[in-house]
């Protein structure tokens, strides 16, 4: 069979292609479709291709398929009823979940907002959170994201179930500065609330996410097609706080959560506090779990063993 995908890769390195991108995803017991196995390779394929490699690689007992799902040998076929139940149950939250990302997108200084995490991606678990990626009016990324801390805080008594706002970056530093295969994930599955032009620019500023997933477009369709316009309360706070008085409480609120925060998780050193608790002018990243780094150790593990195996 002719091969078209780039630099020629002979199909042990096939193989391989498709194991890595299986086993980043075994890491959450998500078991892919063909197109979704295309969508995060790393290098262009076409669909047609895939499948025969596919074909081969099931044949071969190296990976399991059914009902058009793909997973790791090693893994169970009650991965697919778990993702099944994970997609019904983030349908029946839909309309909520629009609800509270059309209110988080009004709020004063989000200049867009996107939906991030597992429901990105299309799941919801009963107990799991929606997790939002917000770009801040330039200079007011920390007013931003405290005014979003407080409503939740005193409306939604702290709940964070569909209000998990844990990354905010600057509308004039839209790049991020992680390069990885998680960011990369992250950034490629990420859900815009409403079509903007800024939403064009951050996809722009981080282009090199197509290094990872040359075969996806970047920019999904949002959850609303037009852009969400602000309420008479989020105009006035934007107003008011438009001059030196914002710049003075944006600063006051970063002093005071970056304190906090080096108080709260003194088990990082200042390179891990950097990675997972990255607080400067322009950014607020939220995430003490050190996710990014379990996942990246997941994979390695797998694709130790796979390389062990072979």
């Amino acid at each position: 069979m002719q091969i078209s995908i780039e630099n020629n890769l002979t199909s042990s390195a096939i193989e391989k292609l498709i194991f890595q991108t299986l086993a980043y995803f075994d890491i959450f017991n998500y078991p892919l479709k063909i197109d979704e196995i295309r969508q995060y390779c790393h290098k262009k394929v076409k669909e047609a291709e895939l499948k025969y490699f596919l074909d081969q690689l099931t044949i071969e007992n190296k990976i399991k398929e059914e009902d058009g799902f793909y997973f790791l040998s090693s893994n169970e076929n009650t991965c697919i009823s778990n993702r099944l139940k994970k997609e019904e149950f983030l349908l029946a939250k839909k309309e909520k979940i629009k609800r509270y990302a059309k209110l988080i997108s009004g709020f004063p200084f989000v200049e867009s907002a996107f939906i991030s995490g597992s429901v990105s991606k299309g799941l919801l678990d009963k107990d799991g959170d929606v997790d939002y990626f917000i770009i801040a009016k330039a200079n007011r990324v920390w007013l931003c994201r405290s005014l979003l801390i407080i409503f939740k805080k005193i409306a939604l008594l702290n709940s964070r179930k569909y209000f998990c706002v844990n990354y905010f970056i600057d509308s004039n530093n839209l790049a991020v500065p992680d390069k990885n295969l998680f960011v990369a994930t992250e950034i490629t599955s990420l859900q815009p609330i409403d079509n903007k032009e800024i939403n064009r620019k951050f996809y722009s500023a981080n282009s090199w996410i197509t290094e990872y997933f040359p075969n996806t477009n970047s920019l999904k369709s949002s959850l609303f097609d037009k852009a969400i316009k602000k309420n008479i309360i989020s105009k006035t706070i934007e107003k008011v706080c438009s001059s030196s008085i914002g710049e003075k409480l944006d600063d006051y609120f970063f002093r005071m959560t970056l304190d906090r925060w080096q108080k709260k998780f003194p088990q990082f050193n200042k390179a891990e506090f950097d990675l997972n608790m990255r607080s400067y002018k322009s950014v607020s990243k939220h995430h003490p779990r050190g996710y990014q780094k379990i996942v990246l150790e997941a994979l390695n593990f797998r694709m130790n063993k796979y390389e062990s195996d072979n």
